[in-house]
């Protein structure tokens, strides 16, 4: 007994040593949370930080502001120009006010709580303590700073600093101002991995990938990191940005367009996906390879609209071959508007389109085409622009089977009549012409037929009148059978 109460003891307190440590790790998790809101407005910067430790401060200024090379004072301000800081901390209140005299002098205060009281000593003091943080808090005196660790030490100086930096507004400033500089492509790599990895804002990341497109793509290798980086921007709006920006500024290779396709895949909104897919066949030469890849990308597109509109575009490359024709119908299927669908197989008719992908697309049509408008309208367009072999026809018949309507099912008879049909491949057209329910319909697609028939043997002539014998009124029947006499 004494054992088991003494293993419940060591139990419990182990949970308690469990409760603390989580307790723990969530204070400094709230500790180390903070947020910084800037406002700047005429010229005016205003920027306020809360750093959850109960030890916040505001900063105030505008001008040109010029700081000490240890950066623990100000040493001048532009003339019209003031710098105020503020902070509180557990109750205490401290602020210290500068700006220059009409001679550009500085008048420097220091105040606890209400009360001013003497800068020098113990308001340089303050400063010196507090202007590490509100330095890493702001843009001010930014330019110097950069200049100053670029001179020192370089680019990996400056993203030495940025890495204590919390805010990605202020982290970007730096970066951006450090873009200015003469850069090597080792540099511009660090500062990419920077952006991909510490800045947590997309716009932010967006803002310093588009703030020089062509530096960062002088290279292939900054140009894979250039894409890298933008892989890591959640929003589907300034990923889709950033990826046009580099379409558009940048000599992106084709191995590196097979990298952007790859992010454009992880672009959900169909709106920004299908943008980045049309600015690429806008701006860019497309290798064949290249083409299916896009192709292939258009094919997770959900808006039938934006689906149609990247395809059809796509249609109009030289690039698109018949190799690619596959890739192509696998992302037709997935439309389910009949106008959209019919629209991207009247543009796709236009080419010249190899015996096997007619096939495919014909018996796509036939499965996924409900409108009887639609699907005839694309069936007349197949036999108009394209030369269709016996399979092709096997498949063109079987999709006309699908039409209900007797006047679009018979306006692809009177279209297929004005082509030349061997004669196995002629029964099978006339045998199909059963399939009109109305008399009127059946005789005008038979007599369409009639003056090839007459010129055939008796196996034709015999198949025509087959056919006719499935007309119902005598008065059409009369029509149709008179017409091969």
């Amino acid at each position: 007994m004494h054992h088991l109460s003494k293993i419940l003891v060591q139990f419990i307190l182990h949970v308690i040593l469990l409760l603390l440590c989580l307790g723990s790790m969530e204070l400094q998790a709230q500790n180390r949370k903070s947020s910084t809101n800037v406002n700047i407005n005429n010229g005016k910067t205003t920027i306020t930080v809360k750093n959850g430790r109960g030890n916040n401060f505001s900063l105030e200024f505008e001008g040109d502001i010029t700081l000490s090379d240890d950066d623990k004072d100000i040493i001048a301000i532009s003339r019209g120009g003031y710098v105020e800081i503020k902070k509180s901390a557990f109750g205490s209140r401290r602020r210290i006010f500068m700006e220059p005299d009409n001679s550009g002098r500085l008048i420097k205060k220091y105040y606890i709580g209400s009360s001013e009281k003497s800068f020098d000593p113990e308001g340089k003091k303050w400063l010196a303590e507090i202007l590490p943080e509100v330095l890493r808090s702001s843009t001010i005196g930014s330019k110097q700073r950069v200049d100053r660790m670029y001179a020192r030490g370089g680019a990996n100086a400056v993203l030495r600093e940025v890495g204590y930096i919390d805010s990605d507004f202020v982290k970007s400033h730096y970066i951006k101002l450090l873009l200015n500089k003469k850069l090597k492509n080792s540099d511009l790599i660090a500062i990419l991995d920077v952006v991909g990895e510490d800045i947590h804002s997309d716009h932010h990341q967006a803002q310093i990938l588009k703030h020089n497109t062509k530096v960062f793509l002088s290279s292939d290798a900054t140009t894979s990191a250039y894409i890298m980086a933008a892989g890591e921007i959640n929003s589907d709006h300034h990923k889709a940005e950033v990826l046009k920006s580099s379409i558009r500024d940048g000599a992106i290779s084709g191995g590196q367009m097979k990298a952007l396709f790859a992010i454009t895949e992880d672009i959900n909104s169909d709106h920004h996906k299908a943008s980045v897919l049309l600015e690429a066949m806008k701006n860019r030469s497309l290798s064949p390879e290249n083409i299916n890849l896009l192709v292939a990308t258009s094919r997770d597109i959900n808006s039938d609209h934006h689906k149609a509109q990247v395809l059809k575009k796509a249609l109009q490359l030289p690039g698109l071959s018949e190799s690619g024709y596959t890739t192509f119908l696998r992302s037709v299927e997935n439309i389910n508007s009949d106008h959209h669908i019919a629209s991207v197989f009247t543009e796709l008719l236009k080419k010249r389109v190899d015996g096997a992908s007619l096939s495919d697309l014909l018996q796509l049509a036939g499965s996924s085409i409900n409108s009887d408008y639609h699907l005839s309208s694309v069936l007349k367009k197949a036999v108009q622009q394209q030369e269709l072999n016996d399979q092709n026809l096997k498949y063109l018949l079987s999709a006309v089977k699908r039409v209900n309507s007797d006047v679009h099912m018979a306006s692809v008879f009177k279209e297929l009549s004005k082509q030349n049909i061997n004669d196995s491949s002629l029964v099978s057209v006339l045998e199909t012409t059963k399939g009109i329910s109305s008399d009127h319909h059946q005789a005008e697609a038979l007599l369409a037929f009639a003056s090839k028939v007459k010129q055939k043997g008796s196996t034709i002539k015999d198949a025509y009148r087959e056919a006719c014998g499935h007309i119902s009124s005598e008065s059409h029947y009369g029509r149709a059978i008179r017409a091969i006499q």
